[in-house]
């Protein structure tokens, strides 16, 4: 892995709920350009780990690198969470859309409030960001006029709006029906291409086979399997990993 490359990493992360250690001693580094898919059962740890990434948990212990300077993950000021976040999306599994604005106001709003960036500028950007995504004739509805898929590209928009470094994805396309899928996966398969650097919680194994760089393999809040996603798939070295691959893909026929 290039350090020169390297856009973000988090060692020594340690995340406890009452009694329960959620995340114990977790490494991870993303270099630029990286599509990274997380899998694992659900427990193991996958979404407290983007969390506490992206500071919406705060963390017991462990540091973080991002953008060239180096953090105490369990003493975080204020004032650089808010350096930090300015340079990161996050999309969220249930959208978190704002039920009473209309698809561009979810989008400007962010960038006038957040930014403080005029709204002349703020609805350019946000009418470029969701004709990307395929909304911009949808810019005047609501998220009840709209279908999850829908939701979600405006939440894809809304993240990809501020011009982050990285954007975080918890299992995105998991509140949707089947057939919205799609939709949301070929939205993220044009922003890989793009090269924006993406972590990717998900059980979509199709897009981590086609469109992750890595892939990452979660199992009781600790990283058992960190590799090139082809090595990844074609020869795990863990057991565990290969026994979860097998049970996803068995239970996808």
């Amino acid at each position: 892995m290039s350090e020169e490359n390297l856009l973000i990493s988090v060692s020594g992360l340690r995340k406890r709920f009452n009694d329960v250690e959620v995340l114990k001693d977790v490494n991870l580094s993303i270099t630029k350009g990286d599509v990274i898919a997380i899998l694992g059962s659900s427990g193991s740890g996958k979404t407290t780990l983007l969390r506490c990434m992206n500071f919406l948990e705060k963390a017991d212990a462990g540091q973080l690198f991002f953008d060239g300077s180096t953090y105490d993950l369990s003493d975080m000021d204020r004032k650089s969470i808010v350096s930090i976040r300015k340079k990161t999306g996050f999309v969220f599994q249930n959208y978190n859309l704002f039920r009473n604005k209309s698809a561009l106001q979810n989008v400007t709003e962010g960038l006038i409030t957040g930014r403080k960036m005029n709204k002349e500028k703020a609805v350019q950007i946000a009418r470029q960001q969701l004709d990307k995504v395929g909304m911009l004739d949808r810019q005047d509805h609501y998220p009840s006029q709209l279908s999850g898929g829908q939701q979600q590209r405006v939440a894809i928009a809304r993240a990809m709006a501020t011009d982050p470094e990285i954007i975080y994805f918890d299992e995105p396309t998991s509140a949707l029906d089947p057939e919205l899928i799609g939709e949301v996966l070929s939205v993220m398969r044009d922003l890989a291409s793009s090269g924006m650097t993406m972590a990717v919680v998900t059980h979509e194994m199709n897009f981590a086979r086609n469109v992750s760089t890595r892939s990452v393999f979660m199992d009781g809040g600790v990283i058992v399997e960190d590799k090139p996603t082809r090595d990844f798939f074609e020869a795990p070295d863990s057991e565990r990993t290969k026994k979860f691959i097998n049970f996803i893909e068995e239970s996808r026929k």
